[in-house]
């Protein structure tokens, strides 16, 4: 057994890694923005306009994923984001997710080839990602977070 003090040095050292990784192209980060209606920004895949999820993508350089997260929404939906907080984090076949929500301002603007709305998570457990937007949305459940 580990003695505390080991314990906590080693989990600070794993953080310390993980907020600057080396290879980030199987890595992403991914943000829940809620309106004032509760619906939930969606943005569709490049490639099918039917299919939604929630802004995000994958870590470019040295970025941390709260540094993608912030890019990301910008490119993806014109809108700016603040006061992001880590809502949910996995790691599944090579790749690792970070899910943030955070507060946003702005008016959704975006030149690139997909569709941004609001709408509700149910579209975003529909699409492509549905397995990991379901946990997502279970953990917006557990935290008390009010969304269609």
């Amino acid at each position: 057994m580990l003695k505390t003090e080991t314990l906590l040095d080693n989990i600070m050292k794993f953080k310390k890694k993980d907020l600057k990784l080396k290879n980030n192209k199987h890595n992403h980060a991914q943000v829940v923005l809620i309106n004032e209606e509760g619906l939930i920004c969606l943005v569709s895949r490049k490639e099918d306009h039917k299919d939604f999820g929630l802004p995000g993508g994958k870590l470019d350089g040295n970025e941390t994923y709260e540094e993608a997260a912030i890019r990301e929404v910008k490119e993806e939906t014109g809108l700016t984001i603040k006061n992001l907080t880590m809502i949910f984090a996995m790691h599944r076949k090579g790749r690792m997710g970070h899910t943030f929500i955070a507060e946003y301002s702005g008016e959704v603007k975006t030149d690139e080839p997909h569709v941004v709305k609001w709408g509700k998570m149910k579209e975003a457990v529909d699409g492509k990602f549905g397995y990991w937007n379901e946990l997502v949305r279970e953990s917006l459940k557990s935290l008390e977070v009010k969304f269609k």
